[in-house]
């Protein structure tokens, strides 16, 4: 008997990451999450946390659906939106979906400041990690090339150049000239023989299947915390949110 093929989710964030609702049929519902043929959750990857929010189908029991995680099914084509519920959507219901957007903002305004951060300190990154609050990235230095307050002055004036963010797609043998740019010691995951790059114009081009806002102004009240030593070759740079 032949298989049928597993059905992929649609990842609308990586085209639009400011849309905040939708619609979705729902396409299996499984011990791990409901999944959907689309959507809008993030899923939690390279660092960034998956988003929170809520599901919304008829007139009952469904409206309202706590959705508390999104992560990735075994293969990372599906997307899992787990759920604490009795009352679950059926296979082939058609449900409204409704991001967290205060949450995910904040998500994506750190994660594009770490982004200008790689095109400040050219240097090999070896960790990461994003909260809503604060974010860091490890960098493979044997010394700090900036003091806090250097750095975060630097920040600032890329802050208020306005930089613009957007994101293109490369394909075939372009993959491969792509990877060349990345800064990271893991290589970035590909999807369906398309690797997604995001660009901070004029200062940073790194493959990402990140969320992203569209220019570096929106990232006014970050600043670079500190900086620690955390081996010989090891420097943690850390960014808190004093606005959020």
């Amino acid at each position: 008997m032949q298989e049928c093929a597993i059905t992929s989710t649609e990842r609308l964030f990586e085209e639009d990451a400011y849309a905040t609702e939708g619609e979705a049929e729902v396409v299996d519902v499984t011990s791990r999450g409901i999944v959907l043929d689309r959507t809008l959750f993030y899923a939690e990857s390279g660092g960034q946390p998956g988003d929170t929010g809520w599901l919304r189908w008829g007139d009952g029991a469904g409206e309202g659906l706590r959705i508390s995680d999104a992560q990735y099914m075994p293969g990372k084509v599906r997307i899992a939106h787990q759920v604490d519920a009795s009352i679950m959507p059926r296979e082939g219901q058609t449900i409204r979906f409704e991001i967290d957007w205060s949450r995910r903002y904040r998500h994506m305004r750190m994660h594009t400041c770490l982004h200008v951060l790689c095109g400040l300190i050219n240097a090999p990154v070896t960790g990461c990690s994003i909260h809503a609050e604060r974010g860091r990235l490890d960098f493979d230095l044997p010394e700090s090339v900036f003091n806090r307050e250097e750095l975060d002055q630097a920040l600032q004036e890329e802050i208020a150049n306005q930089r613009r963010v957007t994101h293109f797609w490369r394909t075939g043998e372009e993959i491969a000239e792509a990877l060349k740019q990345v800064r990271t010691v893991k290589l970035p995951p590909t999807t369906e023989q398309r690797l997604r790059l995001v660009e901070v114009e004029g200062l940073d081009v790194q493959p990402c299947g990140g969320t992203h806002v569209r220019h570096t102004g929106e990232l006014k009240g970050l600043h670079v915390a500190k900086i620690e030593k955390k081996s010989k070759h090891n420097r943690r740079i850390t960014i808190r949110d004093y606005v959020g």
